[in-house]
């Protein structure tokens, strides 16, 4: 399987990122964020989404399931 992602940076969007598993492409809207920092956790958050798509037949988790995993992986620093 091939192990690729790209990212790429818009201006425009009315969300703050979407990953595309087609196309193994993470697209971030800067115009959605505040800080550097908030565009660096959506990166995160959708290289998170390329990571659980890759693991294939591994794990199946319907959207809510994924999107609440993410959520627990980036404030687990915060919970410690």
């Amino acid at each position: 399987m091939d192990n690729n992602v790209s990212v790429d940076m818009r201006t425009y969007g009315d969300d703050r990122g979407t990953y595309y598993a087609e196309s193994r492409r993470c697209v971030i809207n800067l115009n959605q964020h505040e800080s550097l920092d908030d565009v660096l956790q959506t990166i995160q958050h959708e290289l998170l989404h390329f990571c659980f798509d890759n693991l294939g037949e591994t794990v199946t988790m319907d959207e809510d399931q994924e999107e609440r995993l993410i959520f627990c992986i980036q404030w687990a620093n915060e919970s410690i």
